[in-house]
């Protein structure tokens, strides 16, 4: 029973010390949602438990047992926020609207006006890929990660954009421009002239870098940083990749147990010697 489940994680946490965390896996067979939902509850704080196989009902409903509310709809506070965590808009969830998003991998959350669930890019076409979902510190917020898609512009927004506080800035901004340059650019293009020239941008590259490493001032190094986040995004828009990706493959290096050495590679410096012209000034 619950009480079982609840003293061996006690035991288990006594015997490792604070240091660690005990697990308890249990089979989710055919055991009841509820069930589950009390054993999150019991043992929150206690340690970990893990679930082998469980369904979306019982996986949704568990994870909405632990999650308490004040508000007198029963909902819960959602932000919605991309995979580099730039929050997108704020909506509200239910639990039967949590397990309609894990059943589906998408963003769906419950709609107040309509008053049932709000399966996101449904009607607009800007439907959400799910991620995962969070719970923060108090159990009375959630938080969804979601890549928003769309046909002709991912928009979070009712109002056509990305988020529900306007157009992005920055880095999403300088993303969005290059995606649309892709698609379509004007005569002229600078940006165009990259996508088309594999060389051109190679060498860009190899020297805004080079710029980099040489800068000396705070204003100097932040506009070469510049410079090279332009090149590289523009190679990463022409294959395909987003700040998202990126952001995912940071945190999953940032988990790594073991690293690489991480000396310079001289067949690397060589070549980028070549394009910087280098050799010759050698001769």
């Amino acid at each position: 029973g619950v009480e079982d489940i609840v003293n061996a994680l006690q035991g288990e946490q006594e015997k490792i010390g604070e240091k660690y965390r005990s697990v308890v896996q249990i089979n989710a067979g055919n055991i009841s949602s509820e069930f589950i939902g009390e054993v999150s509850k019991k043992c929150k704080g206690q340690g970990t438990v893990t679930l082998t196989d469980p369904s979306a009902t019982q996986l949704g409903m568990g994870y909405a047992a632990c999650l308490r509310t004040d508000r007198d709809d029963g909902l819960f506070t959602t932000v919605v926020c991309t995979r580099s965590n730039e929050a997108l808009g704020l909506v509200y969830s239910s639990k039967e609207s949590i397990v309609a998003a894990l059943e589906c991998g998408r963003g769906v959350y419950y709609s107040r006006s309509r008053n049932g669930l709000w399966r996101k890019g449904d009607t607009s076409g800007h439907y959400q890929v799910l991620h995962r979902i969070d719970v923060d510190c108090d159990s009375d917020a959630l938080r969804f990660t979601v890549t928003q898609r769309g046909d002709d512009v991912a928009a979070f927004c009712h109002l056509n954009t990305f988020t529900c506080w306007g157009e992005p800035c920055g880095l999403r901004h300088l993303e969005a421009t290059l995606k649309q340059r892709l698609k379509s650019a004007p005569e002229g293009s600078y940006t165009k002239r990259l996508f088309d020239d594999e060389q051109l941008l190679r060498d860009k590259l190899v020297e805004e870098a080079q710029e980099l490493s040489e800068a000396e001032s705070k204003q100097h190094v932040a506009e070469e940083l510049a410079d090279v986040i332009y090149f590289a995004m523009v190679r990463a828009a022409k294959a395909g990749v987003s700040i998202d990706d990126a952001a995912v493959e940071l945190d999953k290096r940032a988990r790594k147990v073991t690293r690489r050495k991480g000396d310079s590679k001289a067949f690397r410096i060589a070549a980028g010697d070549a394009i910087l012209g280098k050799g010759e000034d050698k001769k």
